[in-house]
């Protein structure tokens, strides 16, 4: 295990011991008071549950070919387990040492980071990891004319984000990661290995899939489907 983050792992771990968690409107959890009354940072106040993880796991699966390991994502995050239901859709956590990857026990996500420090942390090494991977992968399946590169991505994202920003709506963490994983540029389409979409062949698509709709097949009807049928009608 890589040094640096052993010893950043302990100074989050020795401050962070529970923490408790809200589910809100959006259906996403968020941090609502953490161990020693620790100030909780706005741009990492998300926290992953055990169904978005395993989401998270199955989309980042193809990057496991360009370099993506379990240590990887481990190092990422910090992991606590159930300790106890609370009033008001709040849950109660504890830090645990358990393998997210490997775990029996259903875990929620903590950003690893290291607060008040030009370096981050594990957390942000994951972000800007799975972006080179992401754009190696569809550098390799989709044949553009110039090469994509992390700025394209990063670009994207900020776009994204920032009418939320404006508006004061706070990312989950679950969402930026699953926006840099499912990332594709605007026209192409990665499940047909990187072919340009026509939007005219994609339109005249959809309008010969409605227009089969008009044509029904004969129904062929036993004298006993029809009896209740005109007993319905009448």
């Amino acid at each position: 295990m890589d040094k640096h983050y052993y010893q950043s792992r302990l100074i989050m771990s020795e401050k962070i011991e529970w923490c408790i968690v809200r589910l809100k409107d959006d259906f996403k959890w968020w941090l609502e008071k953490m161990s020693n009354d620790m100030s909780i940072d706005a741009d990492y106040s998300g926290i992953i549950d055990p169904r978005q993880f395993e989401h998270i796991i199955e989309l980042a699966t193809p990057l496991m070919e360009y370099g993506l390991r379990n240590e990887i994502i481990e190092n990422a995050f910090l992991k606590f387990r159930i300790l106890s239901e609370l009033p008001g859709n709040q849950v109660k956590l504890e830090f645990t040492t358990a393998k997210a990857m490997s775990s029996e026990e259903p875990l929620f996500l903590l950003p690893n980071i290291i607060a008040n420090s030009e370096d981050e942390g594990p957390y942000t090494e994951f972000i800007d990891h799975i972006i080179r991977l992401r754009i190696k992968l569809l550098n390799d399946l989709i044949d553009f004319k110039t090469p994509i590169n992390s700025e394209e991505i990063e670009e994207v994202m900020r776009e994204k984000y920032q009418e939320k920003y404006i508006e004061g709506n706070k990312i989950h963490i679950f969402d930026e990661i699953v926006d840099i994983l499912e990332y594709t540029p605007t026209g192409y389409d990665i499940t047909k290995r990187g072919e340009f979409e026509d939007e005219d062949d994609h339109e005249n698509e959809e309008y010969m899939i409605e227009g089969e709709n008009f044509e029904a097949e004969e129904a062929d009807w036993d004298d006993e489907e029809l009896q209740k049928l005109e007993i319905v009608e009448q």
